[in-house]
């Protein structure tokens, strides 16, 4: 089905001073001060900050993010307390957001100075008007907030996690009783981590009966401001504890961007993590490449594809600009049309309603303006997207892991096996032991295929070649060609200069690669002809179905025809996940997929809806193998 458009809050005052929403015909927050009511109700109803006290992590799940005043009151409560938790998990969900800039207005206005630096950091992270999950990381990654844009009925049954705190807030439900309704309540149920807790500003009897329904134990408390009573609650029903691990240690294998990604996000979290790679440095392979290409994929009927790159897209924007050594460019990208039949899809695809700061259509007229070339078509215009050098993201990876990781370079795994301990054992072609621990990930391209059983992660190598070609001021002999400005796509892909050398790729690897690269490069751009300096040739492992794979490796002796349809109940090889099968995305695909393979290793509310999170199971492949033959 097509892209869902998000619709965008309106700023809408109150005479008294208060936010209004004409669509609810509500305010957002009590007349008596909204940082008042979220310290009364949700803080205090929920016995915080004394619940979180000595955690290792903690969950909050709200309903209606609204003004964020909910959020960056907890925040501001997280950063006070000496007994905080190490890391601060906050899911909101909201169906109408405000875009950036209204929410600074909002802000300057409603809150006092203590507030500025909290608000500034929300705005500056604050994602695009696009329907799905957004993984915000604030605070030095020690806060992460998941937005889930859209409609809570549809988007909170997509979320998985424990929750250790619900804020019910959001319109009253006689302004919005979507919200407050059965399939919400069943959903706090599944989502509750045993004895979690809830408060909300409302009394209203369908509410209390339906939270009782669904396992939780209400009482009335008294309300805030005007409001005489208040609901509070805690979860009586069965749930089963998430534990965080006991032991952080872990070896990741292979220093390419998938690799360096994995031991970031799990540094971050407080893992020591051994590196080792077979190459004598990192990001020597297609991690090695001059220059790539960051952008997203659309299509007409939003497929998984397209979700999983807008968020894996829009995660990367959000994380890039923290880091000075990465050298990246944010110029755009063209995506231009092969034929006039392309030409008419891409504009209907336009017409769904992205914002246009994501996506636009362009002529022919306007494409060559945007790329500083003379083009004969048109076609899709992404603002927001670049061309990234790839050793220099991980080079920067490797740096934010700092002293929690070790490296080990030119190390060849020949075997893996787990011991009666159930730790991860890695050995050469003698039999040395190389490396053990807990929890092992396979970030090493096709060759991890080679270290599981058979059939278990089929990954296809994908040998393709890039060539260089000379186009920029401050070589010896620059051409004297006009130089594109920004990422150019078709059947290939041209990225503007960096040190005066843009890449265009990629053929498949051969004699005839370069030849093959100058006849795509001239389909892109005709006539524009500047000289072939060199190139490489590097393999991009991918999928069948064009997807990465991340998360546990399923154990394919345990598999049934069954798992297909529930890939969360398939069996596993307790400790060994994977990060891999990037094929010609990598740059899309790493930091969100780190992110998702480390809060499912560390038992955490997980940053992507569970339809796409299925959709990258290493398990996918073999399960519905199995179901196509029968079992």
């Amino acid at each position: 089905m097509a892209y869902t458009p998000l619709t965008t809050a309106r700023l809408d005052w109150q005479e008294q001073g208060i936010p209004y929403s004409a669509v609810f015909d509500d305010v957002y927050h009590s007349g008596d001060g909204g940082l008042a009511q979220a310290h009364h109700v949700f803080l205090a109803g929920n016995d915080l900050p004394a619940r979180w006290a000595g955690r290792e992590r903690f969950s909050i799940a709200e309903t209606g993010f609204g003004l964020g005043l909910n959020f960056l009151t907890t925040w501001q409560a997280w950063r006070a307390d000496p007994a905080r938790p190490a890391r601060l998990h906050f899911v909101s969900v909201e169906k109408y957001p405000f875009v950036a800039a209204d929410m600074a207005t909002l802000h300057a206005r409603l809150l006092g100075p203590e507030f500025a630096a909290l608000s500034a950091e929300l705005c500056a992270a604050w994602p695009l008007p696009l329907a799905g999950f957004h993984r915000l990381l604030l605070d030095h990654g020690r806060v992460s907030l998941t937005l889930l844009l859209g409609d809570a009925l549809t988007l909170l049954p997509q979320l998985v996690g424990q929750i250790d705190a619900f804020y019910l807030d959001g319109f009253a439900p006689a302004k919005n009783p979507d919200l407050w309704n059965e399939q919400l309540f069943r959903q706090f149920a599944r989502l509750a981590a045993p004895a979690a807790t809830l408060a909300t500003y409302t009394v209203a009897g369908a509410v209390r009966r339906g939270l009782e329904a669904h396992g939780f134990a209400v009482e009335k408390r008294d309300g805030f401001g005007r409001k005489r009573q208040m609901l509070a609650g805690r979860f009586v029903g069965r749930g089963k504890a998430s534990l965080p691990p006991t032991e952080r240690r872990c070896i990741v294998l292979g220093a390419g961007m998938a690799g360096a990604a994995a031991a970031e996000r799990l540094a971050a979290r407080g893992w020591q993590v051994d590196l080792l790679e077979r190459e004598t440095g990192p990001a020597r392979a297609a991690s090695g490449n001059h220059a790539g290409v960051l952008r997203p994929v659309v299509s007409n009927d939003d497929n998984l594809q397209a979700r999983l790159a807008r968020a894996a897209f829009l995660h990367a924007q959000h994380r890039l600009d923290g880091w000075p050594q990465l050298r990246w460019g944010r110029c755009g990208a063209l995506q231009l049309a092969r034929d006039e039949a392309e030409a008419e899809r891409f504009a209907a695809i336009t017409r769904q309603g992205f914002p246009t700061d994501y996506l636009q259509s362009v002529d022919s007229q306007r494409a060559s303006e945007l790329a500083g070339l003379p083009l004969a078509v048109g076609g899709l215009w992404f603002a927001q997207a670049g061309w990234i050098t790839p050793p220099s993201l991980v080079s920067a990876l490797l740096d934010q892991a700092g002293a929690a990781l070790r490296c080990c370079y030119g190390v060849t795994v020949a075997r893996i096996e787990a011991d009666a301990a159930g730790h991860w054992q890695l050995f050469d072609d003698k039999g040395h032991l190389l490396a053990q621990a807990p929890v092992l990930v396979l970030a090493n391209a096709a060759d991890a295929a080679r270290l599981l059983p058979a059939g278990n992660l089929p990954l296809a190598s994908d040998p393709r070649h890039v060539s260089l070609l000379e186009v920029g001021a401050g070589l010896q002999n620059p051409s004297p060609l006009a130089t594109p400005r920004s990422v150019i796509c078709r059947s290939a892909y041209l990225t503007p200069p960096v040190d005066g050398l843009s890449c265009i790729g990629s053929s498949r690897v051969g004699q005839a690669a370069p030849a093959s690269n100058l006849a795509l490069l001239d389909a892109m751009v005709p006539g524009w002809t500047p000289p072939l300096v060199g190139g490489r040739d590097c393999a991009r492992p991918g999928t069948r179905d064009r997807l990465p794979v991340i998360g546990p490796v399923a154990d394919s002796r345990l598999l049934r025809p069954k798992h297909a349809g529930s890939l969360h109940l398939a069996p596993r090889l307790p400790g060994l996940y994977t990060l891999n099968g990037f094929g010609a995305r990598g740059l899309t695909w790493a930091l969100l997929g780190a992110e998702l393979l480390a809060s499912q290793i560390e038992g955490e509310v997980l940053p992507l809806e569970r339809e796409l999170v299925a959709a990258v199971d290493p398990g996918r492949f073999a399960a519905k193998d199995l179901e196509r033959r029968g079992g």
